[in-house]
Formats: structure tokens, sequence, C-alpha cells
């Protein structure tokens, strides 16, 4: 398994522009991630795994990033309206979520830019 930090870091930096257009054009949020990592593995190339890996960390780390932003914000409003923790608790775990999310969709994002590229062995690593 090979992971391309260069191709992952573009896209990340995909993935996290369209997490942004997301916010003010719903549909586009929802496939951040994937183009992202479709992205990222396709740069990198290589079997499935490794585009499901490439793919999972860029998406990942986009979305947890993205996810972060907005759950700080929240978070802060409802430790202003009620309690700290409640506002700390929402925003752990909106970012867990976010990246886990984001790792899946980036993941399958990633083997379809390996699809896309035709590098793909049909085999599947165990």
């Amino acid at each position: 398994m090979n992971i391309n930090w260069m191709a992952v870091g573009i896209g990340f930096v995909v993935g996290l522009i369209l997490y942004i257009i997301g916010a003010f054009v719903g549909f586009i949020g929802i496939l951040a991630p994937i183009i992202g990592g479709l992205i990222a593995a396709y740069m990198a190339g290589g079997e499935y795994m490794d585009g499901a890996v490439n793919g999972g960390l860029a998406g990942g780390l986009a979305g947890f990033l993205a996810t972060l932003v907005v759950t700080l914000l929240l978070g802060a409003a409802v430790a202003l309206v009620g309690s700290a923790g409640v506002g700390a608790l929402v925003i752990i775990v909106g970012a867990i979520f976010g990246l886990i999310i984001g790792a899946v969709l980036g993941a399958i994002g990633g083997v379809i830019g390996i699809l896309i590229k035709g590098q793909g062995t049909g085999e599947v690593a165990a």
C-alpha cells in the first residue's frame, strides 16, 4: 500500500474547496469527499487498495476540517446558550462523524479514480 502525500494533499484541498462551495450549493457538499478522493487516487495511481487509502485520507481530512469549523461555531453557540460540556460534545462528535463520513466517501471516490485510470488488477488485498 503506497500513500502519495502530494496527491492526498491536492485531493484534500479540492475536497475542502468543494465543501465550502457546498455550504451554498447543497448537493456539492456530499460530492466533495468523493471528488477529492477520486482526484487523489487518480494522481497517486496503483491498485484499488491504494486508491481507497489515498482517497480515504483526502476525503477524511477534508471532512474532518470542514465539519470541525462548522461544529466549532455550533458548539460555541450551544455553550453560550446552555452548557459548555454539551457544546464541547457537539464539536467532538461532529468532527468525528465528519472524519468517518469523509473517509468512507473519499475511499469510494478513490476506487472510482483507479477505475477511471484503469490501473486496478481486480484483486482485493486481504
